[in-house]
């Protein structure tokens, strides 16, 4: 399978992992104000649907490194990637509510930064996981 391939069917599984992190952080979002705690949780949600199901039909593990190995190493990676990019969430949704007045923008700031900073995320997670099934 070509790259371009296993980068879109990786975008297809992404998308599902996404929409399942977006539901978890919405109804978290609904109990609890933590911006970065909520995205933390709901982002673990997607990552592990994610690698299951990537490492299963995107990307070939023929290497000796145990699987559970590789999702080790990968979640580590994750850690420090939602750690950064939780904070990052914060801050383009204080942004968002201290410089704009619009009333619907204002309401929806939470998910308007998480929106923002998926195509970043969407785009390490696939090199980083492609390099940890396939080259390791």
């Amino acid at each position: 399978m070509s790259i371009w391939q296993k980068a879109v069917r990786f975008i297809g599984f992404s998308g599902l992992g996404w929409i399942l992190d977006f539901i978890v952080y919405s109804i978290l979002g609904i109990w609890f104000s933590n911006l970065v705690l909520n995205n933390f949780i709901s982002s673990w949600v997607g990552v592990t649907f994610v690698f299951i199901f990537a490492t299963r039909k995107v990307f070939e593990n023929s290497s000796k490194v145990p699987l559970w190995a590789k999702y080790l190493i990968y979640i580590v990676y994750q850690f420090v990637l939602i750690l950064c990019v939780s904070k990052l969430l914060g801050v383009i949704d204080v942004f968002i509510q201290n410089h704009f007045t619009w009333e619907l923008l204002l309401k929806t700031s939470k998910f308007i930064a998480k929106i923002l900073i998926t195509p970043i995320t969407m785009t390490l997670n696939f090199f980083v996981m492609r390099g940890v099934v396939e080259k390791l």
